[in-house]
């Protein structure tokens, strides 16, 4: 009868986990009710009862199986992150609108793409798709093959160097696949974060290296995509790697003198180069004095946006209005932040600057909801790359930032939105998943 009634355990653990969906739940949930199921049986084992009506009982008191399992299942149910997708829509629609107004002010007179809103919304219906397949994507899988998305990285950018298109300065960034051009050096920086957070924190790799040899493993894996970068050159990437992945290699390894000496390394060897290279510095010394009258470069733009900034007012010029003097220089893809603030007023501007910050706030949060090691850290990554970019674009509004390659995420015109959408799609998947994983994989204090 004993044989008989673990059998009837293990049906009644059945019937619960077919409620069950988080597969990955099913284990932890039937420990827990074994747990629940061998207490039961001591209590009542202790109040003279036969060990045959002791598990009678046990099985009696844990409830009915299929009520039990619904409501596990509404625990460990896929989480919706409303609030990141009402936002990115929301950026989405900014975007759109902002694109018709460069359409009315600039069209018929200057050089910008043809059906430009069109070819935006284009390009926001396919980021959607592939933010709608990021998010179905198990994060986990991901972590299993940190490395070779890693070694995929550094071989798509040395394909780039040999076979892509060649932009400015020589550098050649766009690869060309079924008529649309992928800066692979742009989204490189993803990816790499991406693969170091999974590869830093799989067991295998911690334990098949030890002592030095696993902290030069580490700091090689850091600095290699720092170096392509600087040799490329790269700067607007490099310095955002830098900043997510030192982070990201701090927080993992706990190393925070080590990250101190890289970071002041870092920063001492980029003011060193923007020291010896006078348009570097001239473009720097111009984003402070705007509104001086200068020949030095970059004095133009920054002084068109000072202008343009300050004649805006609360309700904007409108849409259609056409600067006849002083025109900014690509107002659908770097300035575009500006021409938003141009056309719709600091009224617009604020906000604009409300749902940045909003949006922000919201990617934070979902990090700090995840308890997994792996899937916290990958919001962190993904949320700094996407974070960085978007306060980037907002402090173009000051009017005293140096101007470099850096798109609004989301907002300005291009193809960049496709990595960004699969980033914020990465991100929300892991935030699904944020119950739907045992306890045993959670961190401590990350």
């Amino acid at each position: 009868m004993i044989e008989q009634s673990k059998k009837d355990l293990e049906r009644y653990l059945d019937t619960v986990c077919a409620e069950v969906r988080a597969k990955g739940m099913h284990r932890e949930i039937r420990d827990e009710l074994s747990g629940h199921f061998t207490d039961l049986v001591t209590e009542r084992l202790e109040l003279a009862a036969d060990e045959e009506e002791a598990q009678r009982y046990a099985i009696a008191q844990l409830g009915d199986p299929q009520a039990v399992g619904k409501e596990l299942h509404r625990i460990h149910k896929p989480r919706i992150p409303w609030g990141l997708l009402a936002g990115v829509l929301l950026l989405s629609a900014v975007s759109l609108l902002g694109m018709a107004a460069v359409e009315a002010g600039f069209g018929d007179y200057y050089k910008i793409p043809d059906a430009l809103m069109l070819r935006q919304s284009v390009y926001i219906v396919l980021g959607i798709a592939v933010m709608a397949i990021m998010y179905f994507i198990n994060f986990k899988h991901l972590q299993r093959s940190s490395g070779w998305i890693y070694g995929a990285a550094l071989m798509a950018i040395g394909v780039s160097m040999l076979l892509g298109l060649e932009v400015t300065n020589g550098v050649r960034r766009y690869v060309g696949i079924l008529g649309l051009f992928f800066d692979v050096v742009g989204y490189s920086p993803y990816v790499f974060v991406v693969a170091l957070a999974g590869i830093w924190n799989r067991q295998g790799f911690m334990k098949s290296w030890s002592g030095r040899t696993r902290d030069l493993a580490e700091l090689s894996l850091l600095l290699l995509p720092a170096v392509i970068y600087a040799v490329i050159p790269a700067f607007p990437e490099l310095i955002i790697y830098m900043a997510v992945s030192l982070t990201l290699y701090v927080r993992m390894t706990r190393r925070w003198i080590r990250g101190s000496v890289i970071a002041v390394t870092f920063l001492t060897g980029v003011a060193i180069y923007v020291w010896n290279h006078l348009h570097l510095r001239e473009r720097i010394i111009a984003a402070f004095q705007a509104d001086q009258r200068d020949t030095g470069a970059g004095w133009y733009l920054n002084s068109v946006i000072h202008n343009t900034l300050t004649s805006a007012g609360w309700r904007g010029q409108g849409m259609g209005y056409r600067i006849a003097e002083e025109r900014l220089l690509f107002p659908y893809t770097d300035l575009f932040p500006v021409y938003l603030i141009q056309t719709f007023g600091w009224a617009g501007g604020l906000l604009l600057l409300m749902l940045t910050c909003w949006f922000v706030l919201k990617m934070v949060f979902y990090a700090r909801a995840v308890s997994d090691t792996y899937g916290r850290m990958l919001i962190l990554a993904l949320a700094l790359m996407l974070s960085i970019r978007l306060i980037y674009g907002l402090t173009i509004l000051t009017g005293r930032m140096p101007l470099i390659s850096i798109p609004f995420p989301f907002l300005s015109y291009g193809q960049h939105v496709f990595i960004e959408f699969a980033a914020l799609g990465l991100l929300m998947g892991v935030y699904r998943r944020k119950d739907m994983l045992p306890a045993g994989q959670a961190p401590s204090s990350l």
